[in-house]
C-alpha cells in the first residue's frame, strides 16, 4: 500500500507526462500544418506561374502566328516578272479637276507634202511607205522635161513617210509624190461645251489619260468650233519624243482649275480594302505587308495620306491585287 507521499508523487508524475505528451502532439499538428500551408503556398505559386507561362506563350504564339499571316514573301525576280511596281512616299498635289474628251491631232507643223519643183520623170523613189527618214536624206531624183538634167528632192523635215503617191518611172508633174510627218510633238483638241466654258482658260495645266497612259501639259489656246457647233476646242501640245501617242486616239482630259500641295500622297492604284480597312503594301527587302493607312483629300490620279505610312517608304503601286489575293489565300488556309 502507498503512502499518501508516494500517492502524490505518482500523481504528480502521472499528470506531468500526461502535460509533455500532449505538448508533443499539439507541436507536431503545429509543424503539420505549417508544412501543409508552405506546400499549399508554394503548389498554388507553381500553378500560377505555370499558368501565367502558358498565356504567355500562348500569346507569343498567336502574335507569331499573325505576323507570319500579315506579311507575304515575293523574290525581286519574281516580283518583276509579275509585274509589281514599286514607287517611294513623297509629296504630291492634289488638284479639283474638269474632265473633258478629246482626240490626238498630228502638229500642223510636223507635217510635210512633198513636191518636185519641176516636172519631170521620176528616176528613183528611195523611201517606202512607213520608212523613217532624216532631214536633209535624198529622198528621190527626178529628170526634169525642160532640161533633161537631174535634180534631187531631199526631206525637208526627219519623220516617217505616212503618204506615197509616186513610184520610180512615173511622171512627177505637180502631185504630191509623198508625205512626211513627225510625231514627236502632236496635239490633243479637248472639246469644252458651252457650261464649262467659262471655267477653262490658257494656261490651265491638264492631264491627258488613256488606258494606263498619262501625260502633263498645258491649254496652249482656245479655238471656237467649225460650223454651227456651240463647244470650243482646247489646244493641248504633247510631247512626243517616245512615240506613245498617235493622231486619232481619243482621250481624256483633266483640267485642273483648283491645286493643292499635300507633304504626303501616293498612286490612287496603289490602294487595296483589306480585312474591311484601306491598305498600302509597303516593300522591306523582299517582304509585302498590308499597311492601314487614313486618307485625305484625292483626284482621279493621287490620294494624300494623313496616317500610316513615312516619307521615302518604298509602296506597291502596280499589281498590288496579287499581294492582296496571296493574303487572303493564306488567312482561309489557316481558317482550317
Amino acid at each position: 500500500m502507498l503512502t499518501k507521499f508516494e500517492q502524490k508523487l505518482s500523481g504528480s508524475v502521472e499528470f506531468h507526462c500526461q502535460d509533455n505528451n500532449e505538448d508533443k502532439i499539439m507541436k507536431t499538428v503545429i509543424r503539420y500544418m505549417c508544412v501543409r500551408s508552405i506546400f499549399l503556398s508554394s503548389l498554388l505559386i507553381s500553378i500560377a506561374v505555370f499558368a501565367s507561362t502558358n498565356v504567355v506563350a500562348a500569346e507569343e504564339e498567336h502574335e507569331h502566328e499573325e505576323s507570319e499571316e500579315e506579311i507575304v514573301q515575293i523574290s525581286t525576280i519574281l516580283a518583276e516578272e509579275l509585274g509589281i511596281g514599286t514607287e517611294l512616299v513623297g509629296d504630291g498635289v492634289i488638284n479639283r479637276s474638269l474632265l473633258l474628251y478629246g482626240r490626238t491631232m498630228p502638229d500642223p507643223q510636223g507635217i510635210s507634202h512633198v513636191y518636185a519643183r519641176y516636172p519631170g520623170m521620176i528616176v528613183s523613189m528611195a523611201p517606202a511607205l512607213g520608212d523613217s527618214v532624216e532631214a536633209g536624206q535624198v529622198i528621190a531624183v527626178i529628170e526634169a522635161n525642160s532640161s533633161l538634167q537631174n535634180y534631187e528632192i531631199r526631206a525637208p523635215l526627219s519623220g516617217i513617210v505616212v503618204e506615197k503617191h509616186a513610184n520610180t518611172g512615173e511622171l512627177a508633174s505637180g502631185q504630191s509624190l509623198l508625205t512626211i510627218a513627225n510625231y514627236e510633238d502632236i496635239w490633243v483638241d479637248l472639246t469644252v461645251f458651252p457650261g464649262d466654258s467659262q471655267q477653262v482658260r490658257t494656261g490651265m495645266s491638264v492631264t491627258i489619260q488613256m488606258d494606263d497612259r498619262t501625260a502633263e501639259s498645258t491649254i496652249r489656246y482656245i479655238n471656237p468650233s467649225q460650223g454651227e457647233s456651240p463647244t470650243v476646242i482646247a489646244r493641248v501640245p504633247l510631247e512626243n519624243s517616245d512615240s506613245m501617242w498617235t493622231p486619232g486616239l481619243l482621250i481624256e482630259g483633266f483640267v485642273h482649275f483648283e491645286s493643292s500641295e499635300v507633304e504626303l500622297a501616293i498612286r490612287n492604284d496603289a490602294l487595296q480594302t483589306y480585312e474591311g480597312n484601306q491598305v498600302v503594301f509597303v516593300l522591306e527587302g523582299e517582304t509585302y505587308e498590308p499597311r492601314v493607312v487614313t486618307l485625305g483629300r484625292s483626284d482621279p490620279f493621287l490620294t494624300e495620306v494623313l496616317v500610316g505610312l513615312e516619307v521615302g517608304e518604298r509602296y506597291v503601286v502596280s499589281n498590288s491585287y496579287l499581294i492582296k489575293a496571296d493574303l487572303e489565300k493564306e488567312g482561309v488556309e489557316h481558317d482550317h
